[in-house]
């Protein structure tokens, strides 16, 4: 009785007043039963807080839990928890400590849905825990930092039966950084600004599907884990100094990367000593790969399937570093720079590619002027370059690929218009400027 009416009052009271009464949430959590309903009005409310049994938190517009600076801001350690519409700001600031905006250890179904965490060290971090649903929440952790001293988004660490869906996550380490963890669903987020959008480490059965990655170092990592689907993402505009890719595949086995737009990163996609183990499976499958500076890279005993993909106006198309073994079969891949090859197979062979492949620096002429007139001059060069690529049934045309979604956005096309246009303009203005000198 006496905590059903405390929960009525704080229900029923002001916005403002509320909170002016129980600033103290933890004396709250205490004083209900397992199981109550507790509703915050606006106002801000003291952390950090222990939820150690079955108890509901909902928090009106408004409603802050300020951890001030100490420790974890909501620490749950009880099954059947559920925190819904809080804003939670400020963990401990020391990353080497891990603390969290909502840290769940050893818990069962729990559900945080619809939360703001901001100036945190991780947004939300699970550990050793089961049947966990993380559904729409706004998650940033200290943006002023440099990328590695902040924390990640979502931090799962030995977890099994995660959902992380329709998140947004700007400004972290990580957006969502999978540790040992087993039958995870990352699903329609919007990850920005951060080192990787989605980060597996000796992970399994993973679902990756219709989220946006941009504006990352890179987009994904996935390294050293098996059993992964990556379906309908958009991966767009990853760029970094020292690491720079869309999707970066390290020694992992069973993957498929099927219907991703993988558009503007330096490196569209890139393979390191995948499959592995060796009997593993690799698959990349209807994916349009266009305007990277790279398509697709692969190193040291990549193999695999890559078939139906549309290869768009990269800056090279396909890369494999020279003097490693590399297995991939190409089979119906549509290759924007086939131009006048006959029917049949398609050979990717370029002397071009082949002196900048021995000289990597010369990548940063692949838009300029330089690289157009050597591109031209290669047809009347008699050289021997390596043949990269064979796809025995290359398509015709492209497979249209891009999901409405995606054609959305007109900035590919102007992109592609100027990548295309520019330098060849410049090339004919030129030539007009002398013949009319002369």
């Amino acid at each position: 009785m006496r905590a059903l009416i405390l929960l009525l009052i704080i229900a029923l009271l002001p916005a403002g007043l509320g909170a002016q009464q129980v600033t103290d949430l933890q004396s709250l959590v205490d004083a209900v039963e397992p199981g109550s309903v507790i509703v915050l009005q606006p106002g801000v409310y003291k952390g950090p807080v222990r939820i150690w049994k079955p108890l509901t938190v909902i928090g009106l517009d408004g409603a802050v839990v300020d951890g001030g600076g100490v420790g974890d801001v909501v620490l749950v350690e009880s099954d059947n928890v559920v925190l819904k519409g809080l804003t939670v700001v400020n963990s401990y600031s020391d990353v080497a400590f891990e603390p969290a905006g909502i840290k769940v250890v050893h818990s069962r179904n729990v559900t945080l849905t619809g939360n703001k965490i901001e100036r945190v060290v991780h947004g939300i971090y699970v550990v050793n825990s089961s049947d966990i649903h993380i559904i729409g929440n706004v998650i940033t952790s200290f943006a002023e930092r440099d990328v590695n001293d902040r924390g990640h988004g979502v931090y799962l660490w030995y977890t099994t039966n995660a959902q992380v869906v329709n998140n947004s996550i700007d400004r972290v380490k990580d957006g969502v950084y999978s540790d040992h963890s087993y039958h995870v669903t990352v699903k329609n987020n919007v990850v920005t600004r951060s080192r990787y959008g989605t980060h597996l480490m000796y992970t399994t059965h993973h679902t990756i599907i219709g989220n946006d990655y941009r504006n990352n170092l890179v987009g994904m990592a996935l390294m050293y884990s098996c059993s992964i689907h990556v379906e309908g993402n958009v991966v767009r505009e990853n760029r970094g100094s020292f690491v720079s890719e869309g999707v970066f595949i390290r020694e992992a086995c069973d993957v498929n990367l099927v219907g991703n737009l993988i558009v503007g990163n330096a490196v569209g996609v890139s393979v390191v000593a995948t499959p592995y183990p060796r009997e593993g499976r690799l698959v990349i499958r209807r994916n349009v790969i266009a305007f990277n500076n790279i398509g697709l890279m692969a190193d040291i005993w990549a193999s695999g399937v890559v078939e139906e993909n549309d290869m768009l106006e990269n800056g090279q198309q396909f890369h494999s570093t020279p003097g490693t073994s590399v297995s991939l079969l190409w089979m119906g891949n549509f290759w924007s720079n086939r131009r006048y090859q006959t029917p049949g197979r398609y050979l990717l062979v370029d002397p071009v590619e082949d002196l900048i492949d021995r000289h990597p620096l010369l990548r940063a002429f692949m838009h300029g002027p330089g690289y157009l007139a050597l591109s031209v001059m290669k047809a009347v060069i008699e050289l021997n370059p390596r043949v990269k690529a064979v796809d025995e049934a290359p398509a015709q045309s492209p497979h249209n690929l891009i999901s409405p979604a995606a054609r959305s956005s007109v900035m590919w096309a102007v992109t592609a218009g100027l990548l295309t246009f520019l330098p060849l303009t410049f090339f004919v203005m030129a030539w007009r400027n002398v013949r009319n000198r002369a």
